[in-house]
């Protein structure tokens, strides 16, 4: 009788060890799928506003639309972008504001000057006049592209780069007087953007002027308020005003460049592999924008002709003549906007 209970108890011992270690084998089963499942569910991942300023069909828009392939590509789904082109979210003063707060994560657009009057070294106009001079003058290492960067830095933008959208020019409804002749009356009124500096630089040049926003440009040519305007390239003109104007005249007055922003908070907390990703795609546009936009004032400045549009040209003398007046004449002006430290730096390059 002993016997045989000790017999059943060593048999109910061998089945509990098994039972148990199946048990157990069961529960680290669960517990290593649960680790898996719970680091999957932490791999953090972003999704951000993206604010454009031109069409569709727009060259600057076509490169943003490949600057969002590139990182969403690049860093595997982590990071993805909502493109909201044509101005959908507002004008870029507007934008700009938001990105500061927030509330836009990122944005390819203009930088307006009501936060931080310095900011206008953005629009200073003859810091180039040819595309060679301005691969040096707008380069990462370049005094304007590093003020750039610690003024917005400072309004806690992150500054990632540009597009290049091309050299700007003066579409007019008629010919203008003396076009090569600086501070002689060129017979128009011209529209420039609502910033002092622009407007003291056309004035300069001989241009009566008149401040209209972007988005009022074409009903303001319509209608008669201006007969020309400033500060775009020959796709800005050919797109948006080429049913408008009969003459466009290539000054090679302002380059214009499009910055890529960024939420400075919002930069800091997607880490710095993706960080990489961001600043490395932001840079490969910027590189492929000077050559594209170099084409496309060719490009652009046939279609308008196309359209008999007359087109003039100037030549390296000519350009240098007016570019050398302007740093003359108006770039004094400018110091007290621009500040001590920003106009000597600008101006040091030129000596």
């Amino acid at each position: 009788m002993y016997t045989k209970r000790k017999g059943m108890l060593f048999v109910f011992g061998i089945v509990c060890i098994f039972v148990l270690a199946a048990c157990g084998g069961g529960n680290t089963g669960e517990k290593e799928e649960a680790t898996a499942e719970t680091a999957s569910d932490t791999e953090e991942t972003f999704t951000f506003k993206v604010a454009g300023q031109y069409p569709e069909d727009h060259p600057n828009t076509q490169a943003l639309k490949k600057f969002k392939e590139t990182v969403e590509q690049e860093s595997n789904g982590a990071i993805t972008l909502d493109l909201y082109p044509a101005a959908q979210l507002g004008d870029y003063t507007l934008v700009y504001e938001e990105i500061m707060r927030g509330t836009i994560d990122m944005g390819l657009i203009s930088i307006p000057t009501d936060f931080d009057e310095r900011l206008a070294i953005n629009w200073v106009n003859y810091l180039a006049e040819s595309y060679d001079v301005a691969r040096d003058v707008y380069a990462p290492d370049s005094f304007f592209y590093q003020t750039n960067e610690k003024l917005n830095e400072e309004a806690g933008v992150k500054y990632l780069g540009f597009h290049v959208e091309g050299f700007g020019g003066i579409g007019a409804m008629e010919a203008l007087e003396k076009p090569t002749e600086p501070g002689v009356d060129k017979g128009i009124q011209l529209r420039v953007p609502p910033i002092e500096m622009y407007k003291v630089t056309a004035e300069d040049l001989g241009f009566r002027t008149v401040s209209i926003p972007y988005a009022e440009l074409y009903q303001a040519m319509q209608t008669g308020v201006a007969d020309g305007w400033a500060g775009g390239p020959p796709v800005a003109n050919y797109h948006d005003v080429g049913d408008l104007i009969t003459h466009y005249y290539q000054y090679n007055d302002f380059f214009e460049m499009v910055p890529m922003l960024m939420n400075m908070d919002k930069w800091e907390s997607i880490g710095e592999e993706n960080q990489q990703i961001i600043q490395d795609a932001a840079q490969t546009m910027m590189e492929e924008s000077f050559n594209i936009a170099e084409e496309n004032d060719q490009i652009y400045r046939d279609k308008m002709a196309e359209n008999d549009i007359e087109i003039i040209t100037f030549s390296d003398e000519e350009l240098k003549k007016l570019a050398d007046y302007t740093r003359e004449t108006t770039w004094p002006k400018l110091k007290e906007t621009l500040g001590d430290d920003i106009y000597n730096g600008l101006t040091e390059e030129y000596q």
